[in-house]
């Protein structure tokens, strides 16, 4: 009696026809670009999204600043990406250069947050009717959780990435 063959695919031609050789260094590559699209168009949505900017104007800065900061997931997702295909090619260059811009990234996100907290009592001050209210401190908490949980990630993979940078290759 033999043993199941469990994890051994047949090698028949119609099989070897529909596989091709793995190239993970290709993948990672692939991966890369498809980060590079994200940050690149997420920045532009994000940078876009603000215009004409009126910086000052603290209904402005409010309501701005909130939308951006519920934008960050697709440039933070395409960062991961072109941080991790750095990693995993070996792009001691590429690693750094993207650790340097995700703690420039946290550096943006808490100053946006100072200033969107600066605007909170006005803006509490300016809604009286209690669903609004409501709808503003669910949106002031979110808004609050993100500017400080993107910029301690972001620095988390920028030192980490950084300090594998410098690792010594075997």
């Amino acid at each position: 009696m033999a043993a199941p063959r469990v994890l051994v695919r047949d090698e028949d031609s119609a099989t070897r026809k529909r596989w091709i050789p793995p190239a993970p260094d290709f993948g990672w590559e692939l991966l890369g670009l498809i980060g590079g699209v994200f940050v690149f168009m997420g920045a532009l949505d994000i940078v876009l999204s603000g215009y004409p900017y009126q910086f000052g104007n603290p209904e402005w800065e409010f309501g701005t600043i909130g939308g951006w900061l519920n934008g960050l997931s697709v440039p933070a997702l395409g960062m991961a990406l072109l941080i991790g295909s750095a990693v995993a090619r070996g792009w001691r260059l590429g690693v750094r250069l993207w650790a340097i811009l995700l703690v420039l990234a946290a550096v943006i996100v808490l100053g946006l947050l100072v200033i969107y907290s600066l605007n909170l009592p006005l803006a509490s001050r300016a809604v009286t009717e209690p669903a609004v209210r409501t709808a503003l401190k669910k949106s002031v908490l979110k808004t609050l959780i993100q500017g400080l949980f993107y910029p301690v990630v972001f620095l988390m993979i920028a030192w980490k990435a950084w300090r594998h940078s410098g690792a010594a290759r075997h």
